[in-house]
């Protein structure tokens, strides 16, 4: 959908029509008194959007801007469960609106594939009493028990965002809502290493498309021939050298790829080493000494022939996902869709599915 005034209707529709409509069918709205379920929504959305800290009388205030007069009281006293599945629903329905632009990029690069999408995903922790709702990963004790985990694809010639998606926070990246939807022939996939999936990236080169994907520290290699290949005779021992061959990669699979190195600059080992221990201290778990051996190289891996990527151009689209982590940190830092002003669940809830 790329035309202004498209995007403009079905949004419309959605906030307007689909949302009376749905405020009726959760059980949100049973009565209209004040608040129709498009009040309601508008209220909520519009004022966390413009304040996300935004207190009980503050949403109250933008209500007026609905022609509705209602007290802080009255504002709390929607924040229940029927409100929160009927913000869920709305959520799912707006999230459905994928914009693209009407051109594509000029960059000669991500017009050799088809589509070049990027998938992550970022988790928001909640309260331990909402894991009968979204269940986490669990962690130290009496933590982490309850999270949703946001899921997002964006494709890089035209711009288009589909999700977020949401899961339960302890969902594997492998098991993404997007796995199933397939890409067009001749596109090109890239994501991090949760999503590292071997059976995945051959039903897509099936499909006709490719994958870009760094390398597991653990990966085990094998010769085109299908003879054991070690991996530390390959490495480049110095800064900026690289080495590419085709390996078999995947115990089961030994599927076909391009293993493409490069040695990287030592701040950069260094900030990768920071990273590993930082990671283990989090999680309470030991160092992952393979991938600290091999911090002072890039190692990835694509089935993307070479006349289509190559090695430095596979480091130029890799680096696009940082835009991925600018959008988390949009939603969460200044859309602060992690925080919230009550000890209320349900408000939590609905706080979060607003923003």
């Amino acid at each position: 959908m790329s035309s202004i005034s498209q995007v403009e209707r079905s949004l419309k529709y959605i906030l307007e029509e689909r949302a009376n409509v749905l405020a009726r069918e959760t059980g949100c709205i049973e009565r209209q008194r004040k608040f129709s379920g498009a009040d309601l929504l508008q209220t909520l959305v519009f004022g966390w959007l413009s304040h996300p800290e935004a207190s009980l009388e503050m949403l109250a205030s933008v209500a007026t801007l609905r022609q509705v007069e209602v007290t802080d009281t009255a504002v709390h006293q929607r924040f229940t469960q029927a409100c929160a599945h009927f913000l869920h629903a709305i959520l799912e329905e707006m999230t459905s609106v994928v914009v693209d632009a009407d051109r594509q990029v000029p960059l000669e690069l991500v017009n050799r594939f088809a589509s070049v999408v990027l998938e992550d995903s970022s988790t928001v922790a909640l309260p331990n009493e909402l894991v009968t709702c979204w269940q986490g990963c669990g962690g130290a004790p009496g933590e982490g028990h309850a999270a949703i985990k946001l899921h997002v694809r964006w494709e890089l010639k035209r711009g288009s965002l589909q999700g977020p998606k949401l899961t339960h926070g302890r969902t594997s990246d492998r098991s993404s809502p997007f796995k199933e939807e397939p890409l067009p022939a001749g596109s090109l996939y890239i994501a991090d290493l949760g999503y590292l999936d071997w059976g995945s990236i051959a039903a897509r080169r099936a499909a006709g498309s490719y994958t870009l994907t760094r390398a597991q520290a653990r990966t085990l290699y094998w010769t085109v021939e299908g003879k054991p290949l070690k991996l530390d005779p390959l490495l480049p021992p110095q800064v900026g050298q690289t080495n590419e061959l085709w390996v078999r990669v995947a115990d089961e699979y030994r599927y076909l790829m391009r293993l493409l190195i490069i040695r990287v600059p030592e701040e950069v080992a260094k900030r990768r080493r920071a990273d590993l221990e930082a990671e283990a201290l989090r999680r309470n778990r030991p160092l992952r000494q393979r991938a600290w051996e091999l911090a002072d190289w890039t190692i990835l891996l694509t089935d993307a022939p070479a006349h289509l990527l190559r090695l430095q151009e596979a480091l130029v689209l890799l680096r696009e996902r940082w835009q991925m982590e600018m959008l988390y940190k949009l939603w969460k830092q200044y859309g602060r869709i992690d925080e919230w002003r009550t000890g209320s669940l349900w408000r939590i809830l609905c706080e979060l599915y607003a923003k």
